[in-house]
């Protein structure tokens, strides 16, 4: 058995004492909240001094003394510490009343600070301890030091023995305060509570984090913000040449004179057709605000990996600055280990003035599940948030994400700016609706015409692509068999297939990025050589991928993703002729109507009855008819019920709301390990490209997937990387992984292979193709894009 270590000479980590990192948490935590009532910053102050009181453990000194292998978990042993003293406190100086919820959260989210957040009533660290094995005479001497409200507190074992019986009064006059009646209660007011809680938590986490390793987060002054405007400036006199050009620029003015005729909302919608230049429009806006509003920080926020990476380079180009990027695939731009770990931290917590994020990764910002993911909340203040294509999110969740949203935005001084063609209605989910502003495409100058054809099978479709006399076409139907069976047809027609791309949701993340890559300069070249050239594809193509083609045939899915398809024809206004999207009823094989797969019924019905008034649309019109279309769908069902969960979350159940995403349910899948590799003839053609995945492999010294895999299962390799080198070989990992569906993906490595890797390898060659992707019926995967 250890013997007690002096609570004076404990350690937190090594190198560093325990009561030093406690006192620096408090510190950070009562700054955190500078700006609240001094006995609301004593308690959490409090509750920074204790969180890791449980590290005074003997074993868990000889754990981090390397003694042992483990040490015995310490958070329940704060939360526990926390609640006594807490509460004492809390009596002592007559807050209690005022405090007590304040109290239960603190005291949750010490018991949760390096797990998922739990529910409020879950109170396993409300037990007797080891106390054996703590200096509970020195952790007194140290409280009482620190506090001179609570020297009358003792902390011997009689006294915490009795604190275990009575703590559960506490604890149930708490609950009561959370108590909200039967009467009406009204979702914002909650939710500004719930952001508080998770504010509370903020300052916790960044403490603890920070105190371990310290960070200084960038921001940009009134300096920086002229110097970014001017460089957008710059950046779009310098492309005159292009054909939006002139049209941009007048666009642009045009937002930023509304701007600032009216600048004191929190919310603004930036209505402007496909290829104006939204995004960086948002940007000059971003700094506007920045330097007549004080506003240090820009975070964007996009639905896929194309549109972040895109923007990414969009932001380096036009305002000469690195943003950093934060999704599932972001890594690091250092091979130094140190550094390495410290850049993990400033991605994990945004500590940069510009950010590029993912929904995902801001959802979790905003309903975080786990006590880590608040770290991106802890240096989010004064920022301007720009969130591109919203009508991505799923409508069960979008009133819910508006909710939370204002609530951080009044909490941590925002100001929001939503980016689209086919914006969602707001007045379900916020207080007030956004300020609008807007640009209309010039009388006459339409890019492209929309018109309705009669119905399509896979054959009649490539008939009417070949015989189309255009030089550029992409077809994208709603489901991966469709645009296989599409392909199929084109390509007996094809006699170079070099001409012709597939592109799905079962392609591994590299191989789709290499495909877009390809198609964009395969588009360049075009321009000049003017050989046809044809892709096919599911949604993918949709949102976020910069191409233009001169025809473009749809499906017929839902309107607003026929106006996100018609944002890919002619969208540079390149052409002396307008482009064409085709939409049409699509039966595979003549016979199966596969839309329903994809689209709910009701919102077919309201797409159909307002597209099929007539044969023909012009861009403006379509892109009008939009808001008709959202009105007629939150008519049928306004989504308001997902706000019962704020109720929910606020009595407790945190889960209730954390358990959502932004793209709704999705079938359980199965990761499977594809090696596919580009061809050695286009490496060096999308090395350039790629840059950031070979950066990786020459960071690894691996020259392809299988050696990559290799070493995934070599576990003393493994073994011998620090977080940061892990969690970066991981995310060079998952470049060559596909998620399949649970059933299918046994089929195809078999159960066995998941039991013992985890992330079992796909070694049958023929199942995969390098233009195909997974080789399998695609019509077992109808629900798949």
């Amino acid at each position: 058995m250890p013997g007690i270590v002096s609570f004076d000479d404990c350690l937190a980590r090594p190198g560093s004492l325990l009561k030093d990192h406690l006192i620096n948490v408090r510190k950070t935590m009562e700054y955190y909240f500078n700006d609240s009532e001094q006995q609301f910053r004593t308690l959490v102050g409090l509750a920074g001094l204790s969180h890791d009181l449980g590290k005074s453990h003997a074993e868990w000194q000889e754990y981090i003394n390397k003694k042992r292998e483990e040490g015995p978990n310490h958070s329940g042993f704060g939360a526990f510490f926390f609640s006594y003293l807490g509460y004492n406190l809390l009596k002592a100086i007559g807050k209690w009343d005022d405090y007590s919820v304040l109290w239960l959260w603190l005291a949750r989210d010490i018991a949760d600070h390096h797990s998922k957040l739990k529910h409020l009533s879950i109170d396993a660290w409300l037990k007797r301890y080891s106390w054996e094995m703590y200096d509970l005479t020195g952790i007194e001497a140290f409280i009482h030091d620190q506090y001179e409200e609570l020297r009358f507190v003792k902390l011997d074992v009689d006294s915490l023995e009795e604190w275990i019986d009575n703590a559960d009064e506490a604890i149930d006059e708490a609950f009561d305060k959370l108590e909200t009646g039967f009467g009406r209660w009204v979702p914002v007011e909650l939710m500004n509570k719930l952001q508080l809680w998770r504010k509370v938590t903020t300052s916790l986490i960044g403490g603890d984090r920070f105190d371990v390793k310290s960070l200084k987060a960038k921001w940009i002054d009134d300096v920086q913000h002229s110097q970014l405007s001017s460089n957008i400036d710059h950046f779009c006199s310098n492309n005159r040449d292009h054909p939006l050009s002139m049209v941009r620029m007048s666009a642009q003015r045009e937002v930023m004179q509304q701007l600032e005729n009216d600048p004191s909302h929190l919310f603004y919608t930036l209505d402007m057709p496909t290829g104006y230049g939204k995004t960086v429009t948002a940007l000059k806006m971003a700094t506007w605000l920045g330097k007549k509003q004080g506003y240090k920080k820009i975070v964007y926020v996009a639905p896929y990996l194309s549109i972040l990476e895109q923007t990414s380079l969009v932001i380096q180009d036009a305002m000469k600055e690195k943003a950093l990027e934060h999704h599932s695939l972001a890594i690091l731009d250092t091979e130094d280990k140190q550094r390495a770990e410290e850049s993990q931290l400033v991605m994990e917590s945004w500590a940069h003035s510009i950010v590029c994020t993912s929904f995902n990764q801001f959802w979790k910002a905003l309903f975080p599940a786990r006590a880590q993911d608040v770290l991106r909340r802890f240096f989010l203040k004064d920022s301007v948030i720009i969130i591109d294509e919203p009508q991505i999110f799923n409508p069960e969740v979008w009133n819910l994400f508006l909710c939370g949203l204002e609530s951080l935005t009044m909490l941590y001084n925002l100001k929001v700016i939503f980016l689209s063609a086919t914006m969602p209605p707001f007045n379900y989910g916020l207080s007030k609706e956004p300020r609008l502003l807007q640009v209309k495409a010039p009388p006459g100058y339409d890019r492209y015409y929309l018109r309705i054809i009669d119905e399509k099978d896979e054959a009649s479709l490539a008939k009417l692509m070949i015989e189309n006399e255009y030089s550029s076409q992409a077809a994208i139907l709603n489901t991966i068999e469709d645009a296989y069976r599409v392909y199929k047809e084109i390509n007996e027609y094809v006699e170079n297939e070099g001409n012709i791309y597939l592109l799905h949701g079962l392609m591994t993340p590299l191989h789709k990025k290499a495909m877009i890559e390809k198609i964009k300069l395969e588009l360049s070249d075009n321009k000049e050589s003017k050989q046809s050239i044809y892709v096919v594809s599911t949604q993918v193509l949709e949102a976020g991928v910069d191409v233009s083609f001169q025809h473009v045939a749809r499906a017929l899915p839902i309107l607003p993703s026929i106006v996100q398809a018609a944002g890919r024809v002619n969208r540079h206004n390149e052409g002396t002729k307008k482009g064409v999207i085709s939409v049409f009823p699509f039966r595979r094989n003549g016979e199966k109507d596969t839309r329903s797969y994809i689209y709910p019924r009701n919102l077919q019905i309201i797409t159909d009855r307002i597209l099929l008034e007539k044969d023909s649309w012009t861009e403006t019109e379509l892109t009008a008819s939009v808001q008709q279309y959202y009105k007629e769908m939150f008519n049928q069902n306004t989504y308001e019920g997902i706000l019962a969960s704020v109720k929910d979350a606020y009595m407790g159940y945190w889960e209730q709301i954390s358990r959502y995403n932004p793209f709704g349910d999705d079938y359980l899948r199965l990761p499977i390990f594809v090696p596919w590799e580009p061809d050695e003839s286009e490496i060096e053609t999308l090395c350039n490209k790629l840059e950031r995945f070979y950066t990786l492999k020459k960071r690894f010294r691996i020259a392809n997937g299988n050696e990559l895999y290799d070493l995934y299962r070599d576990s003393s390799y493994m073994a011998k990387l620090s977080f940061g080198e892990r969690k970066q070989f991981m995310i060079l990992f998952h470049h060559y992984v596909i998620n399949v569906p649970v059933k299918k993906a046994l089929q195809i490595v078999g159960k066995e292979d998941y039991l013992n890797n985890r992330i079992p390898r796909l070694c049958m060659r023929d199942l995969y193709d390098s233009i195909t992707g997974l080789m399998v019926p695609f019509y077992e995967f109808d629900a798949f894009i």
